[in-house]
């Protein structure tokens, strides 16, 4: 039987490039990442590996921090662009709780507070969350918009974390 998933022995087997094509993948397309990454091998386990990634990003200069975090979709103006069938259907990019339909002040909300955020800061808003409700990620990208850049940098990145744990989750069993 097949699985999606990789062992632990698996991952440390990989060859270089398909190691760095997959776990470049972990960080949003990043393939330097996958780079880093591939100098901790051997793995023990799943969270060696992210732990590794953690670490590969928390030793990035802000520069090439804010260089990841540009990488990233802006999946909160896309969400506001969805009509609402579209938001039943979207379960990969899923950052809200899509029981109910969106009205159009809570697009346009959505979408005016993405874009305040991305000409604020210069990348996208990032939250590793797939159940917040629109007045909850609303109020946290209010909240978010009072940060200087190199503290939402810090709290954007923490996301990142979040959400290549989940990705590393995915593949690794």
């Amino acid at each position: 039987m097949w699985t999606p998933y990789l062992t632990i022995q698996d991952v440390n087997g990989l060859e270089s490039d398909r190691f760095i094509k997959i776990f470049g993948n972990v960080v949003e397309h990043c393939l330097a990442a996958g780079i880093g990454i591939l100098k901790n091998r051997p793995f023990n386990s799943v969270e060696d590996v992210v732990h590794a990634v953690v670490t590969y990003l928390d030793n990035l200069k802000l520069t090439e921090k804010e260089k990841i975090l540009q990488l990233y979709p802006d999946s909160v103006s896309k969400l506001a662009g969805f009509s609402n069938s579209m938001l039943e259907f979207n379960t990969h990019q899923k950052i809200v709780n899509s029981s109910r339909s969106l009205r159009f002040e809570e697009k346009k909300r959505l979408k005016q507070l993405s874009k305040d955020y991305r000409d604020y800061f210069g990348f996208p808003f990032i939250i590793c969350s797939k159940e917040d409700d629109i007045d909850t990620i609303c109020a946290t990208m209010e909240s978010r918009l009072k940060n200087c850049k190199e503290k939402e940098i810090e709290i954007a990145m923490n996301e990142v974390k979040k959400i290549c744990k989940l990705r590393i989750h995915e593949i690794v069993q």
